[in-house]
Parts: C-alpha cells; structure tokens; sequence
C-alpha cells in the first residue's frame, strides 16, 4: 500500500467543490432554528466543522496526501425536511481538492446529526457526492488531434518520444526532415526566432528539482523562423521522461491552430 507519488507535477490552481444533505423531522428543524438544540447553534457549529474537517482530510484518509490550500468555506441550507451542505476548497498544489471538499460536507452533516441526535432518532444522511473540480490535467490537457509531429532523435529517445506523442493522437509523427508538420520536438540545439522563456522556467524549475546534479540545458520552448512551435529536450533519458509525464499533456495547448 502506498500513496501515488506527485512529487514532480507542478502545483497548479485547482478548485473543488462538494454537496450532501440530512434528511431531519420538522420538528428537529424547527428546534435548530430557533435555537432550541441543547448542545447549541446547530448551523454555525457545523460549517466550522466542515472547515475543520477540510483540514484534516490527511489525518482521516491514509492514502490522502497533506494538502495546504487557501480557501475554504461550507455554506448551509435549510429546507423544508433537509439542510443541504455545500463546500468549496480552492488552492494551489500537486494533486485536487476532491477529498477535502468531500470531507468538508460529511464531517458538517455529521455534526449536525451529533447535536439532534438526542431529539431526533430518524435522521439520515444522504448523497455526499463531489459536484465539480478544476485544475490539473483534466483541465490543462489537450492532445495533438489535426496536428502533425516532427521529431528529431535517435535511438532510445526516439523510441520514447514518439511513444509518448502516441498517447497525444497526433496525426502524424515524422522522423525525417519534413516541411508539413506543426510541433518539432527534437534532442539537437535549434534555431529559434522566439523564445518562451517563462514557460521554460517553470519547466526547468521542475526538471532542476528533481534531478539537481544533472540537468544542465533542460527544455526550451519557442518558434522558429517559420512561426512553428519547437520543443527542444536536453538528451537524457530521465528528461524526456519527467517532461511527457508532467507536461506532455500540455503539447496542445502550445501549437497555434
């Protein structure tokens, strides 16, 4: 057993949001509107549960990784036989919010059946299910459908290559000097007219992290003199990899339409 290992992706803005709801008597909600509840505010207890749950989602779930975010909130509804609880959590990290917006509902409605459980023994907790999330590669990612790739390798880092740009169904993928492509990804220096250099950074500052004593040109990004977009990668193995697995899914976006 083991948690997934994220140590490499980039921390990205990401969002998530969640929803349940407890079903109570009417005369269980009428009692916690007017403040009637013996162990207090009803309400206001719970949404400062859920926060605190969102907070310690790591300590609750094994598998669940320490997440720090900066923002959270719980929003409470009172409706004729139920209360609906709503949460959202948004921040910037390696892996999504799923988790702790789910936690923040449930530990929310479980107050709420802590507190009335004295005076109500019909209460039921139901669908606790996450509503939306955002951030990551289900939102960043884009393949290479409608685009041909030119790559400019040899050996064992062709053969990675272009079994990575497989899993980005480009049109086509070309091994010798052609004119009809989009995206030239190669392993020998380029010519560029235009340099992405913030994009490059970011990349870089990732690749140094993870291999400090042997990155030494990394990935650079740009256009070259025919406005096509290039992807020059330093010739190492362990390069090529950590750039397709944490930015590969990016290629897309890169290349203009």
């Amino acid at each position: 057993m083991r948690t997934v290992d994220v140590s490499s992706k980039p921390p990205t803005l990401r969002t998530a949001r969640a929803y349940g709801r407890i079903r109570l008597k009417p005369q269980t909600l009428k009692a916690i509107l007017e403040g009637r509840v013996p162990k207090g505010d009803v309400l206001q207890a719970s949404r400062l549960a859920g926060i605190m749950g969102a907070k310690n989602t790591s300590q609750l779930l094994p598998f669940c990784h320490p997440l720090g975010f900066q923002h959270v909130e719980v929003d409470l509804q009172v409706r004729e036989d139920c209360i609906e609880a709503f949460s959202f959590v948004k921040g910037i990290e390696r892996t999504g919010y799923e988790m702790e917006a789910l936690t923040a509902v449930s530990v929310a409605l479980l107050t709420i059946y802590d507190m009335c459980k004295g005076i109500d023994d019909g209460m039921s907790i139901e669908e606790i299910k996450l509503l939306e999330k955002s951030g990551g590669k289900s939102q960043w990612g884009k393949t290479l459908k409608g685009k041909r790739v030119l790559v400019q390798a040899e050996g064992e880092l062709l053969e990675l290559i272009t079994n990575h740009l497989q899993k980005l169904q480009p049109d086509g993928i070309l091994t010798q000097n052609s004119q009809n492509y989009q995206l030239l990804i190669s392993t020998e220096e380029l010519k560029l007219k235009e340099e992405f250099y913030a994009l490059g950074t970011v990349i870089n500052q990732t690749l140094f992290s993870l291999f400090p004593s042997s990155v030494r040109k990394g990935v650079i990004i740009g256009k070259d003199q025919d406005g096509k977009t290039c992807v020059y990668i330093e010739p190492s193995k362990e390069v090529v990899l950590a750039f397709f697995e944490n930015f590969g899914h990016l290629l897309g976006t890169w290349v203009d339409e």
